[in-house]
């Protein structure tokens, strides 16, 4: 009975001591600088957008995380667009994740629908915010 109940406590200890190790795991990620970056944001909160080189569109959500969106060979007057909208193509929900294939509609297009097919593809840190060019941060 002496023997199972040593070990017992032994494996007891062993489990706390390797639970205690993951949070210190994800402090010291964190304390190195990996930051998180958010996977979703809201079609109808884009506060600002910018286009660099006709196909990466950057927008920037209410709550100041910054997207690419790519469109799939480009989109008619994007680069001169003064305002846009961004819509699922799947789904009644307003979120979009990265990964999504998305809309982008760009009103008053000079010709065809100004509607163009596209894909959340990255959310950015704030590092790589800070290292896009002034004419491509939102």
């Amino acid at each position: 009975m002496r023997i199972l109940s040593l070990t017992l406590v032994a494996s007891t200890a062993a489990a706390l001591c390797l639970s205690a190790c993951a949070p210190a795991a994800t402090t010291a990620a964190v304390a190195e600088g990996e930051s998180t970056t958010a996977r979703c944001f809201r079609t109808d909160n884009i506060r600002n957008f910018r286009v660099d080189r006709q196909a990466d569109l950057y927008i920037r959500s209410l709550r100041d995380d910054v997207f690419l969106i790519n469109t799939a060979g480009g989109c008619p007057d994007l680069d001169s667009a003064v305002s846009i909208a961004v819509t699922p193509t799947a789904g009644g929900s307003d979120n979009v994740c990265v990964g999504d294939s998305v809309h982008v509609l760009v009103p008053g297009a000079s010709f065809g629908s100004g509607k163009c097919r596209a894909f959340v593809t990255k959310s950015l840190n704030a590092e790589e915010v800070a290292a896009l060019p002034s004419r491509a941060r939102p």
